[in-house]
């Protein structure tokens, strides 16, 4: 089994996925079972093995029980890779939601978010180009 890379996607893409799925609507970035790449502001750490993390107002729970032990300071900025679980959180919603499972986690606090978010649109929008053109080209 190979590891897959985890694919940059923001806190509000995961969140987004949650709501759009619990009210019928299509939309949302991810889906159960992606490997992602994320980065988000620690809010709290609620147990040795789960932290929660807000990015431009949304929050998500984080299980680290996999990566290494990154000593955790509230308000300090994080960057977690894993995969996407669907289970019971631990934020009082009390029904199943898509929890970030990391296996690496770590300190990003230098990060310079405005810069990044560019860079990932600026990502997006190259490999959406290339995608087009790829299908323009089998197309004909």
């Amino acid at each position: 089994m190979s590891v897959k890379h985890g694919r940059p996607v923001s806190v509000q893409d995961i969140v987004c996925t949650n709501t759009c799925a619990a009210s019928g609507s299509p939309g949302g970035a991810c889906k159960l079972g992606d490997s992602v790449r994320t980065v988000g502001r620690l809010k709290s750490v609620v147990s040795v093995e789960t932290v929660v993390v807000e990015d431009e107002g949304c929050e998500l729970e984080v299980d680290v029980s996999l990566s290494t032990p990154c000593h955790f300071k509230a308000g300090a900025q994080y960057q977690f890779i894993g995969e996407l679980e669907d289970r019971r959180n631990s934020l009082g919603q009390g029904v199943n939601t898509l929890i970030l499972v990391a296996r690496i986690s770590r300190n990003v606090s230098g990060l310079d978010m405005n810069l990044y978010r560019r860079g990932l649109k600026a990502q997006g929008e190259c490999l959406s180009e290339i995608a087009r053109a790829t299908s323009d080209q089998q197309g004909r």
